[in-house]
């Protein structure tokens, strides 16, 4: 085991251990409208970046619940590092994302861009009131890692009222964030175990975003609003991150599973770690994420093997050497 691995288990017993649970403390900016702190966001989740395996891992999820045709709903996008990759990945979905930072939603316009998706279009406006859309008129509702950036627990049941509105009566839920941990130790320890990796500016956020993260119980009081057949799965041992879904997963296509395969495949080797411990805890949680076919290793060239080196063989004897071999061992013998 990892000296990382080693710190994750020691907080993870710690956590179980306390008692007591840290009271919540909001987002110093609600909206992340400063342009420096939405680069840093957007840097942070893309495909080198420490937030990778988290995306990859909800794109898998999600991929499960997104049909051909649906119209789907990124609550609080961002940059859209996570919605373009699921829209890449479901490229016969329409896609649109919604942020009340323009700073976000620039950079969003830049992922979407950069990747020359068609499939997804941006809204500016706060998720507890999604005016721009009627009632019963997407497919699915998403969410991943933003809900904390909400003011109060007030404003989360709101916003789960407005998805549920614009949500068609079979429509498909997948709500993903963080949990609230008991212990600011054990926030430092999950903020700063990547601090090598990423910004200064980002480790201060990610920290403010754990402090700032709605409880389970939130969460669970907050979902009633989907109705019957809604799940609240969180991660194994200790809930630090939850996802509140509803809808039938299907299975992968292949063409899904390839896509996710490939992106899979760029992540460095420790960020592929960190995707397997997610897709464990969340495993732990009752919550099982599809497998990603191996990659197809080619086995080196195997060296030509060296040639014996020849024998040698004794010639047989001629006549007149073996009569003066037979007369040589006869003297040899009277002697």
């Amino acid at each position: 085991m990892s000296a990382p691995q080693v710190g994750l288990f020691k907080h993870l017993i710690l956590e179980l251990l306390a008692v007591r649970r840290d009271q919540r403390i909001p987002e110093p900016d609600l909206v992340m409208a400063d342009a420096s702190q939405a680069e840093a966001f957007m840097v942070a989740g893309r495909e080198d970046g420490v937030i990778a395996p988290t995306y990859l891992f909800h794109t898998l999820q999600l991929s499960r619940l997104i049909k051909p045709g649906d119209v789907v709903l990124d609550l609080a996008c961002g940059p859209a590092n996570q919605l373009a990759q699921v829209a890449r990945v479901n490229p016969e979905a329409e896609f649109i994302g919604i942020d009340a930072s323009e700073s976000m939603l620039g950079f969003a316009a830049d992922t979407v861009k950069r990747f020359a998706l068609d499939n997804v279009r941006f809204e500016s406006c706060y998720i507890q009131d999604l005016k721009p859309f009627a009632d019963q008129s997407v497919d699915l509702v998403m969410s991943t890692m933003s809900l904390h950036h909400l003011p109060d627990e007030k404003t989360l049941t709101a916003s789960f009222q407005e998805a549920a509105r614009v949500l068609k009566p079979d429509g498909a839920v997948y709500l993903a964030d963080f949990s609230r941990l008991k212990r600011e130790a054990s926030r430092r320890f999950f903020a700063e175990q990547h601090a090598e990796q990423q910004s200064e500016l980002f480790t201060t956020d990610y920290l403010n975003s754990l402090r700032a993260a709605f409880t389970a119980q939130d969460f669970k009081q907050a979902m009633q609003v989907f109705g019957a057949g809604v799940r609240f799965q969180a991660t194994g041992l200790v809930p630090f991150m939850v996802v509140v879904s509803k809808g039938q997963p299907h299975r992968l296509t292949d063409t899904v599973l390839a896509h996710c395969k490939a992106i899979h495949a760029s992540l460095q080797p420790p960020q592929q770690q960190d995707f397997l411990d997610l897709k464990r805890f969340f495993s732990l949680g009752g919550l099982s994420t599809p497998d990603i076919p191996p990659q197809q290793r080619h086995p080196a060239p195997s060296k030509p093997e060296t040639p014996p080196a020849p024998r040698t063989v004794k010639k047989p004897y001629t006549d007149a050497s073996q009569q003066q071999h037979e007369k040589h061992k006869k003297a040899k013998k009277n002697f």
